[in-house]
């Protein structure tokens, strides 16, 4: 129903192909007391914390249109594995996606539930995320500072125990049309303890392990598409020589969303500490039209910015697509894995990345 009522409202000229709510996300505030305004519409902005009561219920926004997911990635030294557990309104997925770094073998696994079908618990603060057909699960702490895990797909299964690490998570909600919303929470996690299960071989995750996750509920457009890229490693600062860890997660809405919104998603952790770059952009190029395959190098940066930007190369080497189209929903995600190298400039300081392991993505999502 909401990609209906999207394609119907751009047809007559409702939807703007790119929303100007005159948010500066930008710019980090206090957060409001209440998420939800009482004419049902979402309070935008980058907050320092998360609102005291995320009252979603009180959204004006369809019902259909509400999503929830909890998607973490863990980088170790032979494997790079995804999580996933979404409650997408008509649909449920839970996933798991092992990528042999060496050779570029993946395995994955998913699990997807339609209408009546779709079990998925989510707490109403998304703390707890829980699939009963599966057994899997992924909870967060009171404090925010832990998140357990154990999801499990076919023969795949991914279990531990993570805190997270590099300083505050980046807390954003964003305001959509119609009185629709999201409310992200993105930030980095270090695994303490945790087992990878590939059918009847079973590894176990070391201990310092780095990785990231994406916490996201919301009334959700009905015509998603974007590009994301996520990696946790170190870099050395150009001018002490000092190594440090550092965090860039970096999403931007493509021009096929329905309405765009420049929500300036551009998140650099280094050490205890959170930085946005006011801009970011994608380049590349997609050589086969039919698989999405993208060899050349991707381009990530900030241009005309002044002393805070994004000076990245990732460098793809492994990709997979998944693409799904059914009366429900239309869903088509790549996935591209590869290294990410340059630099980045903030709080004053130029940091150039020793190569990290990275995801990137260009995805489209209609429901």
């Amino acid at each position: 129903m909401p990609r209906l009522i999207d394609k119907l409202d751009a047809a007559a000229g409702r939807t703007p192909e790119l929303l100007d709510t005159g948010v500066d996300y930008g710019v980090q505030r206090a957060p409001p007391e209440r998420l939800i305004r009482p004419d049902g519409t979402y309070v935008a902005g980058w907050f320092d914390a998360v609102p005291p009561v995320l009252n979603l219920d009180d959204s004006s926004a369809f019902d259909l249109a509400f999503q929830r997911w909890f998607h973490l990635s863990f980088e170790t030294q032979t494997h790079f594995l995804v999580l996933n557990i979404a409650h997408l309104g008509k649909a449920g997925n839970t996933a798991v996606l092992v990528c042999d770094k060496e050779t570029g073998a993946f395995e994955h696994a998913s699990l997807t539930q339609v209408l009546g079908s779709n079990d998925i618990h989510v707490g109403p603060r998304a703390e707890h995320f829980h699939d009963p057909d599966s057994g899997s699960f992924i909870r967060v702490s009171d404090d925010d500072e832990v998140v357990q895990f154990s999801v499990h797909a076919e023969g795949l299964a991914v279990m531990g125990v993570a805190r997270r690490v590099l300083g505050p998570p980046l807390i954003q909600a964003t305001a959509f049309h119609r009185g629709r919303g999201s409310f992200q929470r993105y930030g980095n996690l270090a695994i303490e303890h945790g087992t990878l299960a590939l059918g009847d071989r079973i590894l176990p995750l070391p201990a310092g392990s780095l990785g990231s996750f994406d916490r996201t509920m919301g009334h959700q457009r009905g015509e998603q598409a974007w590009n994301w890229v996520a990696a946790v490693g170190h870099g050395v600062d150009e001018d002490t020589g000092e190594r440090v860890r550092l965090g860039i997660q970096v999403a931007r809405d493509r021009s096929l969303a329905r309405p765009v919104v420049i929500a300036q998603k551009y998140a650099v952790w280094t050490e205890d500490a959170l930085f946005k770059v006011p801009e970011a952009v994608f380049d590349y190029t997609i050589d086969d039209p039919e698989t999405r395959a993208s060899e050349s190098p991707w381009r990530i940066t900030s241009p005309g910015c002044g002393d805070s930007w994004l000076d990245l190369t990732f460098h793809p080497r492994f990709h997979r697509r998944e693409h799904r189209f059914l009366w429900l929903m239309k869903a088509d995600f790549s996935q591209y894995y590869g290294d990410l190298t340059g630099r980045v400039r903030v709080g004053g300081r130029t940091t150039r990345l020793e190569p990290m392991f990275a995801v990137a993505e260009e995805s489209l999502l209609e429901l």
